[in-house]
Formats: structure tokens, C-alpha cells, sequence
């Protein structure tokens, strides 16, 4: 990464962490930004290194476009955190969220993680690490039956 790069950006109070895999000799590299402050969990401003197999850059992106800091306190009622992923990002979660989630979520009580997108809603089990994936109009209908009950 060099200063003269523009796809990656640096916030303050965040470094970034880097995380390479070696997958069916398929060479790549996520990186995630990480807070340098604790009470805060950081999602997005994350990319993907891909390489060849002369270790050349053979692409780079971002794979969410903003930065999403959500914080947490030692409220053990502060069970369930979410965030919104845009058209851009997809519809589900990604690697990135996950390794997040796995790295911070014992820090905080949170027990589940929702990503909402315009079709599907994935939900992070942080206790069983585990994820379960359903249609955004199923959940909009369970939601409204649950409201009529309530």
C-alpha cells in the first residue's frame, strides 16, 4: 500500500489489520481496519488483495465503501448489534464482517449481529459462531407478525 493509493483509506484512531490466505494455492489477502480505542467495534472500510502466482497485486478492491463503527458498553443487556450493507457492498454478509465479528464480539455481550440488505438478512450467532441466512421478505413478515402479537 502506498501513500499515492487512493482506494485505501486511514481514519483516525484505527489501524488496519491484515489477514492472508492461501486457498487452493489461490493467494489473497483481506484487510480490515481495527479501532486503537476499545468500546468501539469497526465494520467496513475493508478490501481484498488478490494475487498471482508471482506474488504480483493482480486486483484490488474495497469491499465496503464507508467506514461503520458501532460501540459497545459493559451493558449486558446490549445483546444484538446491526448494520445496513448497500446494493454496492451485496446482499450478504461478508468474509470481513465475519472476521470482525469473531475477533471482537467476545469483548462486548452481544449475542447475535444482523446485515440487512434489500434481499436477505444475515444473522451472526456470536456465541455459536454460526450464521443463518433468510429472505428480507420473510423476516419483514415475521417482524409484522410479531408486532400484531406484541
Amino acid at each position: 500500500m502506498s501513500r499515492a493509493d487512493t482506494l485505501f483509506k486511514r481514519y483516525e484512531k484505527t489501524s488496519f489489520n491484515f489477514i492472508p490466505l492461501i486457498v487452493n494455492n489461490k493467494k489473497k489477502v483481506y484487510i480490515i481496519t481495527g479501532p486503537s480505542a476499545s468500546g468501539v467495534v469497526i465494520f467496513g472500510n475493508d478490501y481484498l488483495i488478490e494475487f498471482d502466482k508471482k506474488n504480483n497485486i493482480k486486483s484490488k478492491k474495497s469491499l465496503h465503501k464507508n467506514i461503520i463503527p458501532v460501540n459497545y458498553t459493559d451493558d449486558e443487556a446490549e445483546v444484538m448489534t446491526i448494520h445496513n450493507h448497500l446494493e454496492e457492498t451485496g446482499d450478504l454478509i461478508t468474509a470481513t464482517d465475519i472476521c470482525t465479528l469473531l475477533l471482537y464480539s467476545p469483548y462486548t455481550h452481544w449475542k447475535q449481529h444482523y446485515v440487512m440488505s434489500e434481499k436477505y438478512v444475515s444473522i451472526w450467532d456470536c456465541d455459536k459462531e454460526s450464521l443463518f441466512v433468510m429472505d428480507t421478505k420473510a423476516w419483514k413478515k415475521i417482524y409484522e407478525d410479531q408486532k400484531q402479537k406484541d
